[in-house]
């Protein structure tokens, strides 16, 4: 049987996604491509709700 998605966790800095199953199990999916990311993303917006949705804080740089 097939587990159900609980949380997914976008990085966009390195293109990828971390699934929660609902048993507990983490999935890592690490896009090579830009438009290998934006279907993986699109595919996250259509079929989980919002609050399932979470996006990795992003780190910049400040300039000395």
């Amino acid at each position: 049987m097939d587990d159900f998605v609980l949380m997914v966790e976008i990085d966009i800095c390195s293109r990828s996604f971390s699934l929660l199953s609902e048993s507990g199990d983490n999935r890592e999916i690490i896009c090579e491509t830009l438009e290998e990311f934006m279907r993986v993303l699109r595919v996250c917006d259509e079929l989980l709700l919002p609050e399932q949705i979470k996006y990795k804080e992003l780190i910049t740089q400040k300039d000395k």
